[in-house]
């Protein structure tokens, strides 16, 4: 029963002394009935066009900006993150929609212990020498040194001359999926220590070889035991370092995958990154957007080298990692 002349249809509740509970719609009471606030939450769209998310784009970036904060003789133990989620439209920290990059400061004598929500933590060293510890486990390690450890799990990292590291995370991917990391899901990434002695030799072998080229650049991988049939670091992340004779100019070419790429050694050398020459300059984070063609050309005296995060461990589980050469005859342009 309802009536009319009050700008709405009032609805009467029988039972109740008054003949009226408030002054609310017929709408409201139907939503009331139908699930309630629930129901009130629920939004439909019906698109005009397939995939119409917009989403704000991913673009390349130099951190240079970080670089020298972190550098910084002031600069305090601490993070420098590699942020760009007011660019991204991210509620939390992200260089990627999936990745973040941190420097670590540590000052002389002092440590640095934190706990990230990832699946596992890679790290890099910049400069100086230290030591690390995660439960009951600790090791040394030196400049140009990498490492992995568990996420969800506190780490501590202390330096008596000093350091400065960077940390690359899937942070971001976690907490997009409103998740923590569970070390006791799975198979936990264990502390693992990859020494850039191995590394070294490991590159050399590959310089070493001859044949056609099927990589895209002459690097090794970081891979940790849980993850050794994916050749991966962490569930989430792929780490390596990557190298490029002096003179030498890498085959162009995309993949779906975005990359964090920090040059180690990187004098002379640009990337061309959808036409547009980025320099590389020293201990400073690059970001290549997914999708985007890219090479890197070394005109220096030396060999880059590179160390390249990517977040290739989330397309290669959803089976849609893609790759391609981007040149026409297959010669390197740039």
């Amino acid at each position: 029963m309802s009536v009319m002349g009050y700008g709405a249809a009032l609805a009467y509740v029988p039972g109740m002394a008054c003949g009226w509970k408030g002054k609310r719609t017929m709408n409201e009471l139907a939503v009331e009935s139908a699930g309630g606030a629930a129901a009130s939450r629920a939004i439909y769209y019906s698109p005009q066009k397939a995939f119409d998310r917009p989403v704000a784009p991913i673009l390349p970036v130099v951190f240079a900006e970080q670089r020298a904060r972190a550098f910084d003789p002031a600069c305090p133990s601490g993070f420098v993150a590699c942020d760009l989620s007011v660019y991204l439209g991210s509620d939390w920290p992200a260089s990627t929609p999936t990745m973040l990059a941190r420097y670590v400061v540590i000052r002389a004598g002092e440590a640095v212990a934190h706990t990230l929500q990832a699946s596992g933590l890679v790290y890099y060293v910049l400069r100086g020498a230290g030591t690390a510890q995660c439960g009951d486990e600790s090791f040394a390690w030196g400049q140009r040194d990498s490492f992995c450890m568990p996420g969800g799990e506190e780490v501590a990292l202390s330096s008596e001359g000093g350091a400065i590291l960077m940390v690359f995370t899937d942070e971001p991917l976690i907490s997009y999926l409103r998740g923590r990391a569970d070390p006791a899901a799975g198979r936990r990434v264990a502390p693992a220590l990859f020494t850039f002695d191995r590394v070294e030799q490991g590159l050399r072998d590959v310089h070493g070889q001859n044949g056609e080229q099927l990589a895209a650049g002459k690097s090794v991988l970081l891979v940790t035991e849980p993850m050794a049939a994916r050749k991966l670091a962490t569930p989430g992340l792929l780490a390596s370092y990557n190298s490029l004779e002096a003179g030498g100019d890498q085959r162009p070419h995309l993949h779906c995958s975005g990359a964090l790429t920090l040059s180690i050694a990187g004098e002379g050398v640009h990337s061309q990154v959808d036409g547009v020459a980025v320099p590389w300059e020293p201990d400073t984070l690059i970001v290549t957007p997914p999708y985007a063609e890219h090479s890197h050309h070394n005109r220096g005296p030396e060999m880059m080298l590179s160390f390249v995060v990517q977040d290739t461990a989330l397309y290669t589980e959803l089976r849609t990692l893609h790759f391609e050469w981007t040149d026409q005859e297959g010669a390197p342009t740039g």
